[in-house]
C-alpha cells in the first residue's frame, strides 16, 4: 500500500523538467526542506497548477517513489498578493527563500525557522515600506536565521576575552563569532571596523524588537557597512 504524507509548506524553489514536469523545493512544517515533482503540472489542465507556486503557503500531499517524491495534492492556503505585485518585496522574498534553499540541508523539522519565514512574509506582506527598510527587513531574517542555526553572534562583549568594548573601538570578526575589541583583534580579512550604530541594530534585531526596528533612522552609510558585514557573515557560513 502506497503511504500518502501530507503537510503544509513554503515554495521556495522550482524548476521545470522535461516538457510539463515541474520540481518543486518545499520548506515543510513537518519534514523541513524536500524536492517534490509534480508531474504534467505545466499542462493547462492540471489540477495541481492552481494549488502551489513561488512563495506560496501550501498543504501538499505526497507520496515518496524510489528516486523521488510525487505531488499527488496541493491546496493553496495563501498567496502573497502584496508581494507579487511589488518588485522590492518580491527580491526581498526570493532572497529570503534563497538563503533557506542554500543553507537548509536534508529533511530536518525545524519549527523556530519556519516560523521565523512565516512571520517575516507576513510583516513583508502587510507592512508599508520605504525602499531602504527593505534591506533591513531582509537582515531581520538572514541575522535571525544566522542565530537560530546556531551561529548567534557575540554582541555584547568581546567574543575573545569576554572583557567590556569601547564603542569607538570595536571590530565584529566572522572567525571568532562576534565583536572583538582592540586588544584581541588579529590581522584576518573578515574582521571589519564597525560602529556602536551597528551593533545597536543588530541587538534590536535579534531582540525580535520589529517596531522599534522599522522606526530607526539610519544613514546610508552605516546601511551599506551592515551591508558587508552581514555578506561576510554569509560567505563565512558558506564555507562551513
Amino acid at each position: 500500500m502506497t503511504v500518502r504524507y501530507r503537510t503544509s509548506g513554503f515554495v521556495i524553489g522550482k524548476k521545470d523538467r522535461f516538457e510539463s514536469d515541474r520540481v518543486f523545493t518545499v520548506f515543510t512544517q513537518d519534514f523541513g526542506k524536500l524536492e517534490i515533482k509534480a508531474k504534467a503540472i505545466r499542462k493547462i489542465v492540471s489540477k495541481l497548477r492552481g494549488g502551489i507556486d513561488f512563495l506560496c503557503l501550501s498543504e501538499i500531499e505526497f507520496i515518496q517513489g524510489k528516486n523521488f517524491k510525487t505531488l499527488t495534492d496541493a491546496v493553496l492556503i495563501k498567496k502573497f498578493i502584496n508581494i507579487e505585485q511589488n518588485l522590492e518585496k518580491l527580491e526581498t522574498a526570493g532572497r529570503m527563500a534563497g538563503l533557506l534553499d542554500n543553507f537548509i540541508k536534508g529533511e530536518q523539522k525545524d519549527e523556530e525557522i519556519f516560523s521565523l519565514f512565516s512571520e517575516t512574509l507576513e510583516k513583508l506582506e502587510n507592512q508599508p515600506l520605504c525602499n531602504s527598510r527593505y534591506a533591513l527587513i531582509y537582515r531581520y531574517f538572514f541575522w535571525n536565521f544566522v542565530s537560530f542555526s546556531g551561529y548567534l553572534p557575540e554582541l555584547y562583549k568581546c567574543a575573545v576575552c569576554q572583557g567590556g568594548l569601547d564603542p569607538s573601538n570595536i571590530h565584529i570578526s566572522c572567525m571568532e563569532g562576534g565583536v572583538v575589541c582592540h586588544r584581541c583583534l588579529k590581522p584576518d580579512n573578515t574582521a571589519k571596523k564597525i560602529t556602536q550604530d551597528i551593533v545597536k541594530i543588530m541587538r534590536i534585531i535579534l531582540k525580535n524588537d520589529w517596531n522599534v526596528l522599522l522606526k530607526l533612522k539610519i544613514d546610508n552609510s552605516s546601511l551599506i557597512l551592515f551591508e558587508n558585514i552581514s555578506e561576510d557573515y554569509y560567505s563565512h557560513l558558506k564555507e562551513k
